[in-house]
């Protein structure tokens, strides 16, 4: 049997990329079917299969159609005019079959990454996020770089605020909960600002308001006003604390990245729910 299959193998001749593929398992297939159990190939084979895929920047799905193509060609190159040819004929239709559907899993598995990808670019390109209805994180950071050039230009202050929320200690939280939690301290967060204030969504529970043209006093009035809301409506009912940090600028000597990496060195400062940390 042996001998047959590899004078099988010598006669296949496949196009690139498909031989690319094909040809590294050729040594395997032989194997398999000179055994008792060829459909173990193809589970043999699936680890090498996605080792390269992503070697060749493929789809897993291509990987396998390029191997059920390839054991076509491998019964094509066997005759059948001995007992051992006409065996490993039977065992190849099985091997194909089962090729053709793993292809198609391989595809659906493929395409569900390509739809997780596109839904993460639209999030992140929408103005808005959907869960809040606040300004998303590239849209804050963005109007964070304009105000702090106009600062800059105009010596006018402006403030930020940077609010994580803590959803407390209770390890059954589901996660409908969280996303609750989350619109809600949204829309107290909003509320509580000015009408041209920015309040933006930076992750699941972290928030950040930008309070443009502003004095240091009314960044600590509007600091204390979102600390009442918030512990009044979210704290008290669902046990969940918020920690604090404000920044107040009148001459802008930093960056976009630089205020917000300074924001979250304070955040990480705040251990207490509810305590305040200026930067």
């Amino acid at each position: 049997m042996q001998a047959v299959l590899m004078a099988a193998a010598q006669a296949v001749a496949l196009d690139t990329p498909y031989d690319a593929v094909f040809v590294p398992l050729v040594d395997d297939l032989i194997v398999a079917l000179s055994g008792d159990d060829p459909a173990t190939f193809l589970t043999a084979v699936e680890g090498r299969s996605r080792t390269l895929a992503v070697a060749r920047d493929v789809r897993l799905g291509d990987v396998f159609v390029a191997l059920q193509l390839g054991l076509g060609a491998f019964r094509d190159a066997l005759s059948g005019g001995s007992s051992d040819e006409a065996l490993a004929v039977r065992r190849l239709a099985g091997l194909e079959g089962e090729a053709l559907l793993r292809a198609g899993v391989g595809f659906a598995e493929g395409l569900e990454e390509a739809v997780d990808h596109l839904s993460r670019v639209v999030v992140e390109l929408a103005p808005t996020d959907p869960e809040t209805g606040l300004t998303t994180k590239s849209q804050f950071e963005a109007r964070l770089a304009v105000e702090l050039e106009r600062c800059r230009r105009t010596e006018v202050g402006i403030g930020a605020l940077l609010v994580a929320v803590v959803a407390g200690d209770d390890p059954r939280r589901r996660v409908a909960d969280l996303a609750a939690l989350a619109a809600r301290a949204g829309r107290l967060l909003a509320a509580d600002v000015r009408r041209y204030d920015v309040v933006g969504r930076l992750s699941d529970l972290e928030f950040a308001a930008l309070l443009p043209d502003v004095s240091r006093r009314g960044v600590q009035a509007a600091l204390e006003r979102l600390r009442r809301g918030l512990a009044g409506e979210c704290t008290a009912q669902h046990r969940s604390a918020f920690r604090f940090v404000a920044s107040y600028l009148d001459v802008a000597d930093l960056g976009a990245d630089d205020l917000m990496a300074l924001l979250r060195r304070g955040m990480a400062g705040a251990r207490d729910g509810g305590e305040v940390v200026w930067v």
